[in-house]
């Protein structure tokens, strides 16, 4: 019950904050989240600095839910590993025109793909009700 109630939350909500750690601190940042299963994917450039971070530290944690328009909107949080992929094939690339504000295209030999491999995912069905949390 615990995964399906994950796995329609991440159908739900693809914008998210995705967390790095940058000189030993947290660093977030809004970004648009693509799902193949439970496994986390975001598109950017490879010279982002969010690459940067976890060529250092590939530790990162992802927080999908509220938007702001509910407190009681039910939420996930995932820990991961996360690793770049920087010759994804075409059957691998995500794309969106969102994304034309940092990359000409799928094609641009900047795009890389960041996979993230969930170690523990947490859901939390509405404010004020305690996490479930299952370890991959």
């Amino acid at each position: 019950m615990i995964q399906e109630n994950i796995m329609n939350a991440l159908k739900a909500k693809q914008l998210g904050l995705f967390t790095t750690i940058r000189e030993d601190f947290p660093h977030s940042c809004y970004m648009v989240f693509f799902f193949k299963g439970l496994t986390p994917y975001i598109a950017t450039n490879k010279n982002s600095q969010k690459v940067e971070d976890i060529k250092n530290n590939p530790n990162v944690h992802i927080l999908l839910g509220h938007d702001g328009d509910r407190l009681d909107d039910n939420f996930v949080e995932m820990f991961a590993r996360a690793e770049v992929i920087e010759n994804a094939g075409p059957e691998e690339k995500v794309w969106t025109e969102e994304l034309s504000r940092w990359l000409e295209g799928p094609e641009d030999p900047n795009y890389v793909l960041i996979q993230m491999n969930p170690v523990k995912i947490g859901y939390v069905e509405k404010a004020g009700t305690e996490p479930t949390f299952i370890k991959l």
